[in-house]
């Protein structure tokens, strides 16, 4: 199984030059946590020197040399100020002042950057009035020195802070209106030069209020995937960016997922309209109903020629979505890399996927060339979408090595332990809460027990990849419960994937928690 959904960046005179995205630290904050270069190195599987830095709130331009010769070249470079820089920031402040330099001493005092007069400069910016952007302003600010903060002190010094930077006199705003649009600088006699894209803020066709909010973060998809070349592929294109909705991409659909308890207003549903003109995307909006509500509940509202059943891939895999069967359209885009993963793991294994809904992690074992797929769920549908979604990948259901249960997970895992059945892989993601023939099910509660029953079924050296939406829990709480388990079992904790950055950025706490073990 082959990645489609790659991270985007330009490589030239020996740099890797990125379009970073505003929330993501250029080196890791702390211990466990990534930044912008680790993330990139993971991905290149190569080493990067950073040799400047932007802010966490910052998007746009950075460079990262990769290799130490020209790290040492290009670190002399900008501390010589011969790298040309250019920002643009959007304020709400008036200024009669269009084209004009300003120095200042930048100094740390108290954890804090700060700017003063009275002091020998050590920075200067330039500043020019580019044009009007709604109710706001556009300008472009050239630093000529690269002191921290200082586009930021200088613009609050001269009366138009930037909007969102709070720190610095700035309006509130969704995000840190600041953005490096280009470097350029000169490389062992080669003139280098890269532009970013302009950011959706310094343009007047996106609007504002929840408009903006959307196009900003389908523009951090595209600098982060060029997604408007994955047609085909599914990812998330907003997250949670507002509390109000999520929006997936699936193919030629956006799937919608609606968290106000009131209806879309008319309003809603024109921006919607303007989102799937601009994507030349079909959209579908789904209410997430309340626990206990009629699960198969009319969609809300649906834009373009729409169909209840369409196909769409996700690492070139296909899956058989459909907007007429429960709250999704049957695939959970924040287990992508774990399919990925299971994917790499799968081959000659006895693969066991629990709770499979449409068995997208039974699709990619059995691509990937597992000795034998067992699925098992609770519901009859789901197992027969699953049988579909084998089909449409080229795979026989009915093959020996494939086998589908339609069962209650906790029964048949107890089945399995008494025929002393095992496997080298299973799959376990639970529901929060489910309710069956045999009872009610919660993660909360049967934790301990639906663990213990898995871990007798994995052969020694097997993996178990264990997964919850739990909202109580973070990743913290699932290694404590898991310390209790070790006076019974032998086994190794093992890092899971990282999310994908379409999802939660590297120092946000996942909605989605993922564990592996390894029984030794």
């Amino acid at each position: 199984m082959t990645r489609k959904i790659k991270l985007q960046y330009t490589e030239l005179a020996g740099c890797i030059f990125i379009d970073k995205i505003a929330g993501l630290n250029t080196h890791s904050p702390e211990h466990g946590k990534r930044g912008c270069v680790e993330v990139y190195e993971e991905e290149l599987d190569r080493k990067l020197y950073p040799v400047h830095r932007l802010d966490k709130a910052t998007s746009g331009a950075l460079v990262f040399p990769t290799s130490s010769e020209i790290a040492a070249e290009l670190t002399q470079a900008f501390e010589q100020h011969k790298v040309a820089k250019k920002y643009l920031f959007l304020t709400d402040k008036k200024k009669s002042q269009k084209d004009f330099s300003y120095e200042s001493h930048i100094s740390k005092e108290k954890n804090a950057f700060v700017s003063t007069k009275s002091q020998e400069a050590n920075s200067k910016t330039s500043f020019r009035w580019l044009k009007t952007v709604g109710d706001n302003e556009l300008w472009e600010a050239v630093p000529h020195s690269g002191k921290p903060h200082q586009i930021r002190l200088h613009a609050e010094a001269n009366g138009i802070a930037i909007l969102g930077d709070e720190e610095h006199g700035g309006s509130p705003f969704f995000r840190l209106c600041l953005h490096s649009l280009s470097l350029g600088f000169e490389l062992k006699g080669e003139k280098v030069f890269f532009e970013t894209t302009m950011p959706v803020w310094a343009q007047e066709d996106y609007g504002s209020g929840e408009d903006l909010v959307i196009a900003e973060a389908m523009q951090r998809r595209e600098r982060l995937f060029k997604c408007s070349e994955l047609r085909d592929e599914s990812l998330r294109v907003s997250h949670r960016e507002l509390d109000t909705y999520r929006i997936d991409q699936y193919g030629e659909y956006l799937w919608v997922y609606w968290y106000k308890e009131s209806d879309p207003t008319v309003q809603d549903l024109l921006r919607f309209e303007k989102l799937a003109k601009r994507c030349h995307k079909k959209i579908f909006i789904r209410k997430m109903l309340n626990r206990g509500d009629d699960p198969n509940a009319e969609i809300l509202w649906n834009i373009g020629n729409t169909h209840p059943r369409w196909t769409a891939k996700e690492n070139g895999v296909s899956y058989d979505l459909r907007c007429d069967t429960g709250l999704s359209p049957g695939l959970f885009l924040d287990q992508r890399e774990n399919r990925l993963w299971v994917a790499n793991h799968a081959q000659d294994r006895r693969v066991l996927n629990l709770f499979s809904y449409t068995s997208g992690f039974s699709v990619v074992s059995a691509l990937s060339g597992a000795a034998e797929v067992c699925t098992v769920d609770v519901s009859q549908n789901f197992i027969d979408w699953s049988k579909n979604n084998f089909q449409i990948n080229g795979l026989d259901p009915e093959d020996d090595k494939y086998e589908f249960w339609v069962n209650d997970c906790l029964l048949f895992l107890k089945g399995t332990i008494r025929r002393k059945r095992k496997f080298g892989l299973i799959v376990c993601d639970p529901p929060s809460f489910g309710r069956s023939k045999s009872g009610v099910f919660s993660i909360s509660k049967n934790f301990d027990e639906l663990l213990i029953n898995c871990l007798y079924c994995l052969e020694k050296n097997g993996l178990l990849l264990f997964c919850t939406n739990y909202e109580k829990w973070n990743s913290g709480d699932l290694h404590l419960r898991l310390a209790k388990l070790k006076k019974e079992f032998s086994f190794t904790i093992l890092p899971a994937p990282s999310q994908g950055l379409d999802f939660e950025l590297p120092d946000q706490e996942p909605l989605m928690k993922s564990i592996i073990l390894r029984k030794s």
